[in-house]
């Protein structure tokens, strides 16, 4: 499996993003809900590919645009929804050319998001019988998703993915859950690989789970290894072992107040030998937002999200002092953001 570049995972995804609760900090109170849709598994541990999902909501915050972005989103039904965005980057006239191949200029691009949520959906309680993702930008990246719950107990996800225009970097994969009160199964057939992973809630506070994957190119059958230990009702403790990247990871998890959160993750490479700490504080209020890191390679960044009725402004900056960088950018949504 390729490693994933952290500074790029789009936590946002349409084809993600409503899917798997996992991948936002589930901050909302749930006394104001009616007792059929509040948690009934409140042992049911994380996803595997999900265990950090929280506090790189926050230390690896993707949403740092860099120039201008402007966004349009609204629903044109209660199942069917729109999102068009334009990304003008900063212009990079008169600065060198980056020697990596691999990582060209950014270039304005247009990305249109689509969804379709299955089932009669009345009130904003009902849930859905299948949901249909789609993403498509300028630059010829394309990603759809299906998710389909048969029941308490089984999920299906299938997506696929065109990374660029060849089509020869296309990628699929076909997911199934299982789910218990205190266990989370899951099997994974995708192109070049397939796995099976599993979590167990072990008491009240402890989370153990392990994955064994297998790279059918290289004939080469990996082991990761995944640990959640909740100190108290608002902190937690983690430690992941990626055997495809080589890669440990620690990371801690702290709910300082009711919308205050800090996190910090340590990753270290045997690969490389190279390792980075991360640390990142979340404050959210009534109508705005700010997210603030700071690693350890002096790079600081910051996040500032203002939320009206129907439009929504962000502020970001990016400073990286050992190599004398510092970016800035702006965006503005417009419609249900």
């Amino acid at each position: 499996m390729a490693a994933i570049d952290k500074e790029q995972v789009d936590m946002d995804n349409p084809a993600f993003a409503q899917q798997d609760p996992h991948l936002k900090i589930n901050d909302d109170e749930e006394m104001g809900l009616p007792p059929q849709f509040r948690n009934r598994y409140p042992r049911r541990p994380p996803l595997f590919d999900g265990l950090l999902n929280n506090v790189r909501a926050v230390t690896k915050k993707v949403e740092h645009i860099k120039g201008f972005k402007f966004e349009v989103a609204g629903g044109l039904s209660n199942n069917f929804h729109l999102a068009h965005s334009w990304l003008i980057p900063p212009s990079s006239k008169g600065k060198a050319p980056n020697p990596n191949p691999m990582k060209q200029p950014p270039v304005p691009s247009y990305t249109l998001a689509a969804q379709y949520l299955g089932g009669s959906l009345r009130t904003p309680f009902d849930q859905p019988t299948y949901i249909m993702t789609g993403r498509w930008d300028s630059t010829g990246k394309l990603e759809a998703a299906i998710i389909k719950k048969l029941n308490e107990m089984f999920n299906f996800r299938f997506s696929a993915f065109y990374l660029n225009s060849d089509p020869l970097n296309a990628q699929m994969h076909l997911d199934c859950d299982i789910t218990g009160e205190d266990y989370v199964h899951s099997i994974k057939i995708g192109t070049g690989l397939y796995s099976f992973n599993m979590m167990q809630t072990i008491g009240n506070r402890l989370v153990l789970g392990y994955e064994m994957m297998t790279l059918t190119e290289r004939n080469l059958s990996l082991m990761s290894y995944a640990m959640k230990f909740g100190i108290n009702k608002n902190q937690n403790i983690y430690a992941q072992y990626v055997g495809a990247a080589d890669q440990l990871i620690l990371a801690y998890n702290h709910r300082l107040l009711d919308k205050s959160y800090f996190m910090s993750e340590l990753e270290y490479s045997n690969q490389t030998g190279e390792s980075r700490a991360i640390l990142g504080y979340r404050q959210k209020f009534a109508t705005s937002e700010v997210i603030v890191t700071v690693n350890s390679k002096q790079k600081f960044s910051s996040a500032l999200t203002l939320q009206g009725f129907a439009y929504q402004l962000k502020l970001c900056a990016i400073a990286d002092y050992n190599k004398d960088s510092y970016k800035f950018g702006y965006g503005i949504a417009m419609g249900q953001v």
